[in-house]
């Protein structure tokens, strides 16, 4: 099981580059370049919500907003394979054990 990561350029209200680490074991972290925040969250709270030229990628708790992104829809669409691939992999690795 590796760990993926990529850059990408937030878009919106937020400018700047996010450095997102992407886990098997079911977890994202996502690191704030420009201003050296980080947040995280396990994949089961993921969402993302494409509107017009970008896409929401937001963070729920309960209901509660815990953060939110704003990713070009190329960068989310990648971000979401990566996801779902590393839920695979995740599968796969468990099954053979």
């Amino acid at each position: 099981m590796l760990v993926e990561q990529r850059n990408f350029t937030l878009c919106g209200s937020q400018q700047g580059n996010a450095c997102v680490r992407v886990n098997p074991t079911g977890k994202l972290e996502v690191k704030i370049t420009d201003d050296n925040s980080s947040c995280e969250a396990e994949f089961s709270q993921l969402w993302f919500n494409k509107a017009g030229m970008k896409t929401l990628l937001v963070c729920r708790e309960e209901e509660q907003v815990c953060w939110q992104l704003d990713l070009s829809n190329q960068d989310a669409k990648e971000l979401e394979c990566l996801i779902e691939s590393a839920q695979e992999e995740f599968e796969i690795l468990m099954r053979a054990l």
